[in-house]
C-alpha cells in the first residue's frame, strides 16, 4: 500500500518559509488512493471510543481533494446507503442517520469566525515509511430531519453537540458515489473555503473550513 506520505503527509510550508497554501490548488484525489486510504482511517475511526454514531464504512467510494504533501479531505461514505423508507425514518433519531467519516489534514471547520481547535476533534495516526506519524482528524456526518422540510447535516467531534449543524438544499450535484465532498469558494486571503457535501447527487449543505497548521 502507498505510505501516508503521498496523501497527508507532514506539511512543512510554514515552518520553514515556502509559498502559502491555497484551496485553490486542491485537485480530486486518484479513485485508487482515496479508497486505499479510506480504508486504512475508516478502520481506525472504527475504534472510537463512545462514537455518538455508528458508522460502517465504504472505503469503495471514498473520494476527496487534496494538496499533496499539504492538506487534504476525504470522505468514506456508509456502506451501503441509498434512498429508503428505512433510512428516511433513521433521519428522525436524535443524532441522525450515519452519514460518511470525514477525514480532515490540516484544514477544519469554522465556526464563529475562528478555526476549531483540534482539541475537539478526534484524531486518527498514521505512520509513514520512516517510521513517523501524522495526524488527520476526523468529524462523524449524519443527516437528521428536524422538521418536514428540514435536514440537517451534523459533523461530530468529541462532543455530544455537533460542531457543525449546516441546512441541506436541494442542488444537482457532480459524481457518482452516494456522498461527494468539494471544497468551493475559496477565500485566499483567509485561507477558507466552502466544503460542499452532497447526498445523492440532489441535497447539498455547505459550511466553512480554515486551515490548521500542525
Amino acid at each position: 500500500m502507498r505510505t501516508a506520505t503521498l496523501l497527508f503527509s507532514t506539511a512543512i510550508a510554514i515552518a520553514y518559509g515556502a509559498p502559502t497554501t491555497s484551496f485553490e490548488d486542491l485537485k480530486p484525489i486518484e479513485a485508487e488512493v482515496a479508497k486505499g486510504f479510506g480504508k486504512l482511517m475508516a478502520d481506525e475511526a472504527a475504534k472510537f471510543d463512545k462514537p455518538q454514531i455508528k458508522i460502517e464504512a465504504d472505503a469503495d467510494k471514498a473520494n476527496g481533494a487534496h494538496i499533496p504533501d499539504t492538506i487534504g479531505v476525504l470522505i468514506v461514505p456508509q456502506k451501503d446507503l441509498k434512498e429508503s423508507e428505512e433510512l428516511a425514518a433513521k433521519f428522525k433519531a436524535d443524532r441522525g442517520a450515519p452519514l460518511a467519516f470525514l477525514f480532515l489534514y490540516r484544514v477544519a471547520p469554522v465556526v464563529n469566525n475562528a478555526t476549531v481547535d483540534k482539541s475537539k476533534l478526534r484524531p486518527v495516526k498514521l505512520a509513514d515509511e520512516q517510521g513517523k506519524e501524522h495526524t488527520v482528524h476526523t468529524l462523524l456526518l449524519s443527516v437528521r430531519q428536524v422538521a418536514d422540510d428540514d435536514y440537517r447535516l451534523y459533523a461530530y467531534g468529541y462532543n455530544d453537540k455537533p460542531i457543525v449543524d449546516a441546512k441541506f438544499s436541494e442542488r444537482t450535484a457532480s459524481g457518482t458515489n452516494p456522498v461527494v465532498v468539494e471544497v468551493k469558494d475559496v477565500d485566499h486571503d483567509k485561507r477558507q473555503g466552502k466544503l460542499v457535501v452532497s447526498v445523492f447527487g440532489k441535497y447539498q449543505a455547505t459550511f466553512t473550513i480554515g486551515h490548521m497548521p500542525d
